[in-house]
């Protein structure tokens, strides 16, 4: 079942983007992976994605709540787990859930084994 299910991973960091799609692949997945906003929502434009994964911090302007409204507009029946390194962007996290985002994750994670199960299970 979960080679139909398909994940969208942004992160600007590069390392949390290799190793997330690592191992939602090692379970099955089909794994989107890009670096910044602007991409992503051209994915999700073009895709029938099942789960976004997003940092709410990125470059280039375009945030994860950004990235969010595209997912609830091209994809609206996707779940959406905001993820975030940054202790001041409080208010960031506190909106973007409040906007609609399934899950909030902080960075550096825990451990990656439990992270990985609470995001898969929002699609198993």
């Amino acid at each position: 079942m979960n080679e139909q299910k398909k994940i969208l991973i942004i992160d600007d960091e590069q390392t949390i983007v290799d190793i997330l799609k690592r191992r939602f692949e090692r379970l099955g997945f089909t794994v989107f992976s890009e670096y910044d906003g602007a991409t992503a929502i051209e994915v999700l434009k073009k895709e029938m994605i099942d789960l976004v994964v997003c940092d709410v911090k990125m470059p280039n302007g375009i945030s994860g709540s950004d990235v969010l409204k595209a997912a609830q507009t091209h994809n609206p029946t996707s779940q959406f787990v905001a993820m975030s390194g940054h202790l001041d962007s409080h208010e960031s996290v506190e909106s973007i859930m409040k906007d609609g985002a399934s899950v909030f994750i902080k960075k550096p994670f825990p451990s990656l084994t439990e992270v990985t199960q609470q995001i898969a299970s929002l699609i198993a």
